[in-house]
């Protein structure tokens, strides 16, 4: 009797990436130096598809829990099954599993995508039928800190032909890093407060940043406000209001319609390529503008979700231009704010000799 061949199963395998930055990054949450993310592998017969966890406190995530969940799902054959191209069933049964740790699964997710475009043969852009198309430019972050260095950063930011900057706020003194930047600069502004403000604040601020040419304002409540409270000043800002750590998968993007004007998507959040893309249409069929923004990744993380940049009217993926040294190569390449593809398939992201094991 001929015993019956066993189907390959998919395989998790898990590492610390480590990411130094280039300068100490600044919010309103707190000040860093680096990022401690997840490099996640997923293993197929001859293939390893790459994926990039970035947990953070403020996401109910950290870099102990998320290491203690893909240990558990090391062990989980079920999990992944047999066939990488099932991600939606995949997707389900992540969600089932646990809830929340997004980022977790936007790692696994977007593995399971760098894996099947590699089988295929094609980029993960040509798999999901968004070849073709043209994206907005990036902007580019001027975190928190003293006026000297921020004035340092937006220097270095222009000399790097960035067309747009995103200057993060929440501060006791958020004016006079306006005026910093305003000092170098008349590129067009975006605001970030990370949460920071009052809604009384929120109003005032909007109207005085409307002065100095500010496309828009992130963010300005914390996570915990209510809807009722992003209508308020939404209603009362001359400029337009996006929620970001308040939205995080399509039933969020539905809740604040319209409460804001627009909605900042990061796969961090939404636990994959799937979801981001149900918030994109759920966002669309609301008529609310979309940012795509990130959290601080490789250039794994950023090619992952640049694949959805034709799909929405903002940029916000610089994460891998604020690293002193990106541990991956030839995903994309960045042009005065520009950000194009390279010609490898799946998300086209190669390991430097030396960041990790192949």
């Amino acid at each position: 009797m001929v015993s019956p061949v066993m189907a390959p199963t998919i395989s998790l395998s898990f590492q610390p990436l480590s990411l130094r930055l280039k300068h100490p990054f600044g919010t309103a949450s707190g000040t860093s130096a680096d990022s401690h993310n997840l490099l996640v592998k997923l293993h197929y017969k001859d293939w390893i598809g790459y994926g990039e966890a970035s947990p953070v406190w403020y996401h109910a995530e950290t870099i102990e829990t998320a290491s203690s969940l893909l240990a558990a799902w090391q062990s989980n054959e079920e999990l992944l099954g047999h066939d990488p191209f099932a991600i939606t069933a995949i997707e389900k049964r992540m969600n089932a599993v646990v809830s929340g740790h997004a980022s977790v699964k936007a790692a696994v997710e977007m593995a399971l995508h760098d894996l099947c475009g590699k089988i295929l043969k094609v980029s993960v852009l040509k798999m999901l039928g968004l070849s073709g198309f043209t994206q907005p430019m990036t902007d580019f972050t001027i975190g928190i800190d003293s006026l000297a260095m921020i004035e340092q950063k937006t220097n270095e930011a222009i000399a790097a032909g960035f067309q747009v900057l995103k200057v993060k706020l929440g501060t006791a003194y958020d004016k006079e890093i306006i005026k910093s930047v305003r000092s170098v600069t008349a590129l067009p502004l975006r605001v970030d407060a990370n949460g920071a403000w009052t809604p009384k604040q929120a109003i005032a601020m909007a109207h005085l940043l409307a002065q100095e040419n500010v496309q828009l304002i992130e963010q300005p409540l914390p996570k915990s406000a209510t809807v009722d409270d992003f209508r308020f000043v939404k209603e009362h800002s001359p400029l337009p209001i996006f929620a970001d750590e308040s939205v995080s998968t399509s039933s969020d993007v539905a809740r604040f319609a319209n409460a804001v004007d627009g909605v900042v998507i990061k796969l961090a959040k939404t636990g994959g390529i799937a979801e981001a893309m149900r918030c994109i249409h759920t966002a669309r069929a609301h008529g609310m503008q979309i940012m795509l923004g990130c959290m601080v990744e490789s250039s794994l993380g950023i090619s992952a979700a640049l694949q959805l940049s034709s799909l929405v009217d903002y940029l916000d993926l610089d994460g891998a231009l604020l690293l002193a040294q990106d541990p991956f190569y030839g995903s994309i390449s960045c042009n005065q704010g520009r950000l194009t593809f390279g010609d490898g398939v799946g998300l086209g992201a190669c390991l430097h000799a030396g960041s990790a094991s192949p």
